[in-house]
């Protein structure tokens, strides 16, 4: 199996869409002044000149040979043969993935040229890079260059922030400083000193809802605000994308940590106070890690890895809050490394095993199908937790492959069934779906290739998908679902009740099924409100032609009361807790709940 992992975004693309790199050389309108060409990257250090307009063109030595559809390397530019500046940037760029400004001096015809020469690497679909830009800009005056180059490398161009090369610039130059301010490069001091990461929540989100030009205008509103809430003696930058990073240190604050906390407050109160866009009430909610420590200018890296790891263990919460570095979370995120390895290699080395759980007709009592769970023996862990390496998969990007494998695992296993007992054939599997499948529209073409592969019929298979992963992508999901049932399969809607609950969707998916939560099963034999929730959803479904799933049932009074309540199929440990698969075909025979109905 392929194990594909999501690719890391442009440093500073803001997660924008990327272009698609096309085998076809552009057309550069002559007219422009600057000089400007696009660069074919077809391997770590090789580049090949596609196109550029003539401006740029006439750096190079030799005008009577074109050098459209050459290597960099093997272009002369200017009157130095030897010139090969250009070549050492690009590979400077290409292997630090990031846009950088250089001023490139050149003698042509005798002449010299100050040109400011900026280089932007473009990103593929596959978060490769395809392409690089060039542009390059005369300027004869030669402080005004290096005034533009230092803005270009160092300052965020879009909030005006500083960028994460000033930021730790700024912060070897503080080390480096006496207490009276003068450079001492010899030795550095030892400071104590704070650093907090700021977090941007949700970013993504409102690109997707009102553009990415909104988004943008959000993170300038988002630095503006952020430069009121901070003090003047701390250093504030723009570290990545919706990520920004803030110093203090002792220099001007008596208790830093107390310091870094007070602002930590400030910066929550005032993003959940003060709407960005005032229009649309816009109000983005922060995630902020804190470290602090004394240190050296050698050892500010590792406080700021300290700060962002306790940012990203915030990123587990949905709540707004601050969490400040101590060493459990090193521990932790050490452990969850060493997980991902080995669920990466358990998924490659077809470790994991699927184990599926009877669903029950609420009326007959007879077996209606089973849902496919995935389980993960570790060697030295034992069983590891679904909720917890299901979670990893989606964080890492493994949960499309885990998705494939289940999905295949289900259908070859259920045809496996029906070929050899009679009694199985109106069986259904039923298949959990992510939201990661949705987001990359893959999903029908991965379900029309398992039920080939397996010649299982599609009438046979249930996929379920959650409310959450329907709504926050109902632009894509209906089309796609759409796909989905022309392949004769039925449709789930799983953990129903938990999140949006509208009717207005459910009558425009093409949805077969409504899965009632186990949480609100878990009321309907204690609690007049549970049980009206539940007869409220099961009146709904029915009013849409809709089937019920109630998961969770633990108890025989929960199954009677369902069953008068007229819900249709049940699933929980009342009836059996997720079985192996060779347990399947005698639980099949035996129907254990076959009086049930009568």
């Amino acid at each position: 199996m392929v194990v594909q992992s999501n690719a890391s975004p442009f440093l500073f693309s803001n997660k924008k869409p990327t272009i698609k790199s096309p085998s076809r050389s552009f057309d550069i309108s002559n007219p422009v002044t600057d000089g400007i060409a696009i660069i074919n990257v077809e391997g770590e250090n090789d580049f090949r000149l596609i196109s550029a307009n003539s401006t740029f063109l006439n750096c190079a030595h030799d005008e009577q040979k074109d050098p459209i559809g050459c290597y960099v390397d093997g272009i002369f530019w200017g009157d130095d043969v030897q010139e090969n500046k250009l070549q050492t940037h690009l590979e400077k760029s290409y292997h630090s993935r990031q846009p950088l400004a250089f001023i490139w001096q050149l003698s042509i015809k005798g002449r010299i040229y100050n040109l400011l020469c900026k280089i932007i690497p473009l990103l593929n679909r596959e978060g490769q890079i395809a392409q690089i830009t060039i542009s390059t800009a005369n300027y004869d005056d030669a402080e005004n260059l290096e005034i533009e180059i230092g803005k270009y490398n160092y300052y965020d161009a879009l909030t005006g922030l500083p960028n994460r090369f000033k930021f730790f610039e700024t912060l070897e130059e503080h080390f480096a400083a006496t207490p009276n301010g003068v450079s001492n490069t010899s030795s550095e001091q030892s400071k104590e000193a704070a650093i907090l990461f700021v977090n941007l929540k949700k970013l993504q989100r409102i690109n997707e809802s009102y553009g990415y030009e909104y988004g943008d205008k959000l993170l300038v509103d988002a630095a503006e605000l952020l430069k009121k809430t901070v003090h003047e003696n701390t250093y504030l930058a723009r570290f990545t994308n919706d990520k920004f990073v803030i110093f203090l240190s002792e220099d001007h604050f008596d208790n830093v940590k107390q310091e870094a906390n007070t602002l930590a407050q400030s910066i929550h109160h005032n993003f959940a106070t003060q709407p960005l866009q005032k229009k649309n009430d816009i109000r983005l909610s922060v995630s902020i890690g804190i470290a602090t420590g004394i240190t050296t200018s050698k050892k500010i890296e590792r406080l700021m890895q300290n700060a962002h790891l306790a940012m990203k263990r915030n990123g587990d919460f949905s709540t707004n809050q601050t969490i400040i570095f101590n060493q459990d979370l090193k521990t932790q995120a050490v452990t969850k490394l060493r997980l991902e390895t080995e669920f990466r290699e358990a998924l490659e080395a077809d470790a994991l095993e699927l184990h599926y759980q009877p669903l029950i007709n609420m009326q007959t009592g007879l077996v209606a199908g089973f849902e496919a769970l995935a389980r993960w023996n570790n060697s030295t862990r034992g069983t590891v937790s679904p909720l917890e390496f299901i979670a990893l998969a989606e964080e890492v990007g493994l949960i499309i492959p885990l998705g494939e494998w289940a999905l295949n695992t289900a259908c070859q296993q259920l045809k496996s069934w029906i070929d050899n007992d009679p009694l199985a054939a109106s069986l259904f599997m039923a298949v959990n779906v992510s939201s990661s499948h949705i987001i990359t529209g893959n999903i029908a073409a991965l379900t029309r290739d398992a039920l080939a592969k397996s010649g299982l019929d599609g009438s046979n298979l249930k996929l379920e998908l959650t409310e959450s992963t329907i709504m926050e992508n109902s632009d894509i999901a209906r089309n796609i679902l759409l796909d989905l049932k022309t392949l004769g399969i039925s449709l789930a809607v799983d953990d129903f009740g938990t999140g949006y609950s509208s009717l207005s969707y459910l009558s425009r998916i093409p949805a077969d099924t409504i899965k009632i939560d186990r949480s609100f099963v878990a009321k309907v034999d204690s609690s007049d409100e549970g049980m009206n929730i539940i007869r409220v959803i099961i009146n709904l479904a029915k009013s849409l032609g809709m089937t019920i799933i109630a998961e969770g049932i633990e108890t025989e009074r929960q199954m009677h009361i369902l069953k008068a309540l007229g819900c249709h199929f049940g699933q929980g440990f009342l009836f059996s807790k997720p079985l192996k698969a060779d347990k399947i075909p005698d639980y099949i025979r035996e129907q254990p709940f076959k009086n049930f109905g009568k």
